[in-house]
C-alpha cells in the first residue's frame, strides 16, 4: 500500500487518484436518467458509508432507526450546473440527494476552502445570467483569442488585476472576517454561508467589484491556476 492508500468498502486504492478515477469511470458508463446496477450501486454505497463514518453494523442501526436508506442511486445532471453529470441517492428521508464522489475521497475542505467556494456559489446564477447576456448578441468571441466560442466552449473570467480570488482575499480583509469561525448549511452538495448578512455583503461587494470577460474553456485554464493567491512561507504582514 502507498503512502496515501484509502480502503472503500472490500477495494483497496494505493492512491486518491487511483479511487476517483474508479468511481469516474462508473458515473462515465452510464447515460443520464440510468440507475446503478447492483455491483456499481454497492460500490457508490460503500462510498457513501465511508464519508458518513459508519460502519456495517452502524449502517444498519442507522436505517432502521431513522428510516433514512439508499434504495438506488441515479445518474442525472446537476441541478445548477448545466451539462455536469452526477450521482444522486434516491430514497429515506430525502428522496433524491446529490452526492459527490470527490468530496467524499478528497475529503472536507479546510475553512481556507470553504470561504471561497460558497462565495463562488453565491455568485454562480449572476456569472451565468451575465453569460446568457453576451450570447443574445451572437457570435461571441474570446476575449483574448478574439475565436468565435460556443456557449459549452467558454468561461467567464473575473478580469486581472481583479481576480475572483483577490476579490474574495479583499473582501475578507475589508471586513475582518475569521473564516475559522463562519458556518455553512450544504445545498445539493455546495456550501452556502449559514449568516445572510455575509451572503448578502459579499454578493453587493462582488458586484462592485468584478470586472467580466468571456473566454474559451483553455484559456481560462491556463489563467486559473495563476490567478490564486497561494500563502508561502515568505509572506509577512505589517505591524
Amino acid at each position: 500500500m502507498g503512502r496515501y492508500s484509502i480502503t472503500i468498502g472490500d477495494k483497496n486504492f494505493d492512491s486518491k487518484s487511483k479511487a476517483l478515477a474508479f468511481y469516474k469511470d462508473i458515473l462515465n458508463s452510464y447515460e443520464v436518467g440510468e440507475e446503478l446496477n447492483g455491483e456499481d450501486f454497492k460500490n457508490i454505497s460503500d462510498l457513501v458509508y465511508m464519508d458518513c463514518g459508519l460502519d456495517k453494523e452502524e449502517i444498519k442501526a442507522y436505517e432502521t432507526d431513522t428510516g433514512d436508506y439508499i434504495k438506488s442511486v441515479l445518474v442525472d445532471y446537476h441541478p445548477y450546473f448545466k451539462g455536469i453529470k452526477c450521482f444522486f441517492l434516491m430514497g429515506g428521508i430525502d428522496e433524491k440527494q446529490l452526492f459527490s464522489y470527490l468530496l467524499a475521497i478528497n475529503g472536507a475542505p479546510s475553512d481556507n476552502q470553504h470561504f471561497p467556494r460558497a462565495c463562488r456559489f453565491l455568485v454562480h446564477e449572476r456569472l451565468r445570467g451575465f453569460k446568457k447576456q453576451q450570447f443574445k448578441n451572437r457570435p461571441v468571441k474570446c476575449a483574448l483569442t478574439k475565436e468565435i466560442v460556443e456557449w459549452e466552449e467558454c468561461q467567464i473570467d473575473h478580469k486581472a488585476p481583479l481576480t475572483f480570488s483577490v476579490i474574495v482575499k479583499s473582501f475578507i480583509v475589508a471586513n475582518k472576517i475569521d473564516t475559522s469561525s463562519v458556518e455553512y448549511f450544504y445545498e445539493n452538495s455546495m456550501e452556502r454561508f449559514v449568516d445572510k448578512d455575509i451572503a448578502e455583503k459579499f454578493d453587493a461587494f462582488h458586484k462592485e467589484m468584478a470586472v467580466l470577460r468571456v473566454l474559451s474553456t483553455n484559456q481560462n485554464r491556463k489563467l486559473s491556476s495563476g490567478a490564486r493567491i497561494k500563502p508561502t512561507q515568505k509572506d509577512g504582514t505589517l505591524t
